[in-house]
């Protein structure tokens, strides 16, 4: 860490900048932003000193980041995160700390809010990394924001041509992911405009007592992921690449397009980014699908 990119807190947190690829960088290569004292539009995380992420928000300010680095070390048992600290067993009620609405970096009239969408007056958070604390973020933070202003536009858009976008939503917990990734509570991804298709194959599974149940591999048709589809393929071939890879694995090609949470049908159990159990649905849990050949 260079100087001038981290502190390290009296609560015993660092607050640093963030860190993004250079243009001419490798795929995973990172450079850590340099520090612009008094800009209100640079983001200051919060981690542990051995490198978690502490924090659900990053913060437009580095004094911001620091008050709301005190305020989660304050919850923690002893209030402070000690220099032999078990991560494993503080970490998540760091997390858990930080993810309530008194967290958020924006307000309006005093209250917390998730700002407008436009410029850099936008809330954007860490999706937790299991669904039910994404669900208890969600709860926390009640009913889903407004349409943001900066989604507006678009929205207007789509709806003259004919489309039925559903925006003002919350991020969606899916197959494609998002967990750990930083995301916004407004978009206007495949999601909003209603265009929800997974492709996959049907497979053995075991549940939590061991026993086999019907399961599924599902993807985003035009995701890249590394050891499958090459992430330099022209995304129009990428579901070629999936439809071929599904077929050898499975025999068969299952495209869904059921309504959706995100992948997965409404009312299927999903918890892992390849390979999840399923909801039963018939008698072999494969009704309502549409077989490729």
């Amino acid at each position: 860490m260079e100087t001038g990119t981290g502190y390290l807190q009296p609560g015993g947190l660092v607050v640093h900048t963030g860190w993004s690829r250079p243009l001419d960088g490798a795929p995973n290569e990172r450079s850590q932003h340099p520090a612009y004292e008094g800009s209100s539009v640079q983001c200051w995380n919060i981690s542990t000193p051995d490198g978690h992420r502490a924090s659900r928000f990053p913060y437009l300010t580095r004094p911001d980041a620091a008050s709301a680095a005190a305020r989660i070390v304050a919850s923690l048992p002893g209030g402070l995160w000690p220099a032999d600290a078990d991560t494993a067993a503080l970490l998540p009620l760091a997390l858990e700390a930080s993810e309530t609405p008194a967290m958020l970096p924006l307000a309006h009239k005093g209250k917390p809010d998730w700002g407008s969408g436009l410029g850099g007056d936008l809330a954007d958070f860490w999706m937790p990394d299991t669904r039910a604390a994404y669900e208890r973020l969600i709860e926390a933070h009640g009913r889903i924001p407004k349409n943001c202003q900066a989604c507006a536009k678009r929205v207007r858009e789509q709806k003259r041509l004919g489309w039925m976008p559903r925006t003002s939503h919350w991020p969606l917990w899916s197959v494609q992911g998002h967990r750990g990734q930083l995301v916004r509570p407004h978009c206007y991804c495949t999601a909003c405009m209603r265009i929800d298709v997974s492709m996959g194959t049907f497979g053995p599974g075991v549940d939590q007592e061991g026993q086999t149940v019907p399961g599924a591999m599902a993807i985003y048709p035009y995701s890249a992921v590394p050891g499958v589809v090459d992430p330099d393929m022209d995304r129009g071939e990428r579901p070629f690449a999936w439809f071929s890879y599904f077929l050898s694995e499975g025999g068969c090609v299952v495209i869904d397009e059921r309504p959706t949470v995100g992948l997965w049908p409404t009312g299927v159990r999903h918890d892992d980014a390849m390979f999840c159990e399923t909801g039963i649905t018939g008698e072999f849990g494969v009704d309502d699908v549409t077989l490729g050949s």
